[in-house]
């Protein structure tokens, strides 16, 4: 994930909730995931989602995380 723009938001799932601030132009990888997200901050939340065909090595298991990781 890439963010266009600075944001706050909530991500919630399976009964668990996140609390995400990022900042412009910030690169994140999020696991495979189904969840929904709350805008709770002042400016709207623009970000670009890149799709990848390969599972990241090493990396988390669908289903296990929540929100984007660290860079």
């Amino acid at each position: 994930m890439v963010t266009l723009s600075a944001f706050s938001r909530r991500i919630s799932a399976g009964g668990r909730e996140v609390g995400v601030e990022l900042p412009a132009a910030a690169v994140r990888w999020v696991a495979a995931q189904e969840h929904s997200g709350e805008n709770v901050g002042a400016t709207p939340s623009h970000a670009v989602f890149v799709e990848l065909k390969e599972p990241r090595p090493g990396g988390a298991v669908a289903g296990t995380a929540l929100g984007p990781g660290g860079p």
